[in-house]
C-alpha cells in the first residue's frame, strides 16, 4: 500500500506523524510519501510559543520511544524549511531532510524558519562524511573546508546549504512547483487538522485521527479501530493520490 502523509515542519502532530512514517518504511510496511505545506502562513518569523494544550496533546498520544518536544520550543513560522524540503527532492534527501527539519526544532529547539539555521541544517545533511582533519591547511590555501569532489559551482553552492533564499522561499522554479502542488492537494481535501493521511484504497484520516491509523500499522501498538465515519469522509474515494518529486 502507498500512503501519502501532508504535514507540517511546525506541527507537533506531524512531527509523530513523521516518527510513525519512518519506522512504516524502516519494517517495509507501506510506501510512504509526504508533502510539506505552511499551514499558518501569518505566524511570525521568529516563531509563537507552544501552548500548553499543545504541549499535552503530544504527550498523551506520544508511544513509548518516540520522540517529544524538547522544553521551550517554539512553534516557528514553516515557510524556510518547507522550501528546504521541497528542494531537497532535486538532490536526492527528501527523506533525510525531512527527519532533519523535524529533529532541529522539535528534539533540538532550534528556529527552522531562520534561513541561518536552515543552511546549517542543509549542510549537514548534503556533507555526512566527516570534514577533512586537516583544515586549517585548506583555510590557509583558500580551499573549502570540505572536499565537495564537484567542478559545477551550482552543485558546490547547494552542497554548502544555500538551497533557501533570505526570503525564506526556494531557489528553484520546480521547487516551488512542489510546494503550491503540494498545498493545492491538500486544500483539494478541505484543508483538514494536519497531519492528514491518505493511502491508494480511498481511506483518509487527519489530525489524531491519523497517527491512530499509523500506530495500527506498527507491530505491538494501538489495535483500536480507527474511525471510519466522519474522518474517512475527508477524501474522495475517487480522487488519485498521486506523488510529486
Amino acid at each position: 500500500m502507498t500512503i501519502t502523509i501532508v504535514g507540517d515542519f511546525a506541527d507537533s502532530l506531524s512531527f509523530l506523524a513523521s516518527q510513525r512514517a519512518e519506522h512504516i518504511r524502516s519494517l517495509d510496511l507501506h510506501d510512504v510519501w509526504w508533502f510539506a505545506v505552511e499551514a499558518d502562513r501569518s505566524r511570525p518569523m521568529g516563531g509563537a510559543p507552544l501552548d500548553a494544550t499543545s504541549i499535552d496533546r503530544v504527550q498523551r498520544l506520544a508511544a513509548p520511544g518516540e520522540a517529544l518536544p524538547v522544553a521551550g520550543v517554539r512553534a516557528p513560522n514553516s515557510r524556510a524549511a518547507t522550501a528546504a524540503y521541497a528542494e531537497s527532492f532535486t538532490d536526492g534527501v527528501p527523506d533525510a531532510m525531512r527527519r532533519a527539519l523535524f529533529d532541529a526544532l522539535w528534539v533540538h529547539g532550534r528556529n527552522i524558519g531562520d534561513p541561518d539555521v536552515i543552511r546549517s541544517v542543509v549542510f549537514d545533511v548534503l556533507n555526512p562524511a566527516p570534514r577533512s582533519r586537516d583544515i586549517d591547511w585548506r583555510v590557509r590555501a583558500n580551499l573549502p573546508i570540505i572536499q565537495l569532489g564537484d567542478p559545477d559551482p551550482i552543485a558546490t553552492t547547494r552542497r554548502l546549504g544555500f538551497i533557501v533564499s533570505m526570503g525564506r522561499g526556494p531557489l528553484t522554479v520546480v521547487g516551488q512547483e512542489r510546494i503550491d502542488e503540494w498545498r493545492r492537494f491538500w486544500q483539494q481535501h478541505g484543508t483538514p487538522e494536519l497531519p492528514l493521511l491518505l493511502t491508494d484504497e480511498g481511506e483518509g484520516f487527519a489530525g489524531e485521527d491519523a497517527l491512530m491509523w499509523l500506530a495500527q500499522q506498527l507491530p505491538h501498538r494501538d489495535t483500536t479501530p480507527a474511525p471510519t465515519s466522519a474522518a474517512a469522509a475527508i477524501v474522495d474515494a475517487t480522487t488519485p493520490v498521486t506523488a510529486v518529486s
